[in-house]
């Protein structure tokens, strides 16, 4: 199955567990692959036959208007609206990582849905 990636959107939203961590917006990056047949659009260069890049990626800064605590949850918000929005044929597996408040890089969490 082929896949298209779109990598690193950059969400602004209040999340975290505690309640301070969530008074200031964080900036998180999130990658989306889905999984969906290419050859219409390559056959056709017609995007009308193929998955929109920017709706998918509008829907998921929109998002970000919601308070969440976790970033589970966001990840199957996100799985959840470009499932229903894109339909892709092969599923979806959504990246969503964010930079803590603890003494470490980033934290991740990476969830594939059918």
């Amino acid at each position: 199955m082929d896949s298209i990636v779109l990598h690193n959107i950059e969400l602004l939203t209040h999340i975290g567990v505690p309640e301070a961590e969530r008074k200031e917006e964080q900036r998180l990056r999130i990658t989306i692959e889905l999984f969906h047949p290419t050859s219409d659009v390559a056959a056709s260069d017609d995007i009308t036959h193929g998955i929109d890049y920017q709706a998918i990626t509008e829907s998921i800064v929109a998002l970000g208007k919601t308070e969440r605590r976790t970033i589970e949850r966001l990840a199957e918000d996100i799985a959840s609206t470009v499932l229903q929005q894109a339909k892709p044929q092969g599923g979806v597996r959504v990246t969503v990582m964010k930079q803590p408040d603890l003494p470490l890089e980033s934290a991740s969490v990476t969830i594939q849905r059918p």
